[in-house]
């Protein structure tokens, strides 16, 4: 196996979830819930999202083989969605589908459950996490220790991102506005990389590139 393969699908998934740079979104969602209800939105999106992502690593090959999609052609879309999603890191862009309801002028339903949508859907397990989810469940179909090594992985990601759902608020006042925004743009550059390297793979699969 490649030496860079889990580092590579570690901050993919990373960088894609990016919880850092939804600290922001986190506070503004998580305020005005305390205690033991605070702690089951967090708990309850997470486990939502480690769910929805399991999902796709296991049937993710059905699917792409129903729909008659190559992992060549596969890998291109994905490293053209990720290049996207990078590029939106590196200028500040706000993502659309997890943006959303930020911009709705419409005033939220009392006691709405916010962790199912949007923290779980689309925030943590959005567009971009499942099209690299299925990316790389392609390549590792047939292989129990690459498919347990992304679910592990994958998992991974989802608790660093419960861990800072939980201490948003402190980390935004500790790092600052400018703080993630530097470090979000960072992580949008080393995607970048990644995507374009992802794009080559798919390319070199479908014999397009030798």
């Amino acid at each position: 196996m490649d030496a860079y393969y889990i580092p590579t699908i570690f901050f993919t998934l990373f960088f894609v979830v990016d919880p850092i740079g939804l600290i922001p979104i986190f506070v503004t969602y998580l305020s005005g819930y305390e205690g033991r209800e605070r702690t089951r939105i967090i708990l309850k999106a997470t486990f939502i999202s480690i769910a929805v992502s399991l999902l796709f690593i296991m049937l993710g090959k059905y699917l792409l083989r129903f729909l008659g999609i190559t992992s060549g052609a596969f890998l291109v879309a994905g490293g053209i969605l990720l290049f996207l999603i990078s590029m939106e890191m590196l200028f500040g862009i706000p993502s659309k589908a997890k943006m959303r309801n930020r911009c709705d002028n419409e005033p939220e339903e009392q006691n709405a459950d916010v962790s199912v949508f949007p923290l779980a859907i689309p925030m943590l397990c959005g567009p971009g996490n499942i099209a690299a989810l299925l990316m790389f469940s392609q390549d590792a179909w047939g292989d129990p220790f690459k498919t347990g090594m992304l679910m592990a992985l994958s998992t991974l990601v989802f608790l660093i991102a419960m861990m800072v759902m939980f201490f948003s608020a402190a980390i935004e006042r500790l790092a600052g506005q400018t703080g993630i925004s530097i470090f979000q743009r960072l992580m949008g550059l080393i995607l970048s990389a990644l995507s374009v390297q992802i794009l080559h793979n798919g390319l070199v699969s479908m014999g397009i590139v030798s």
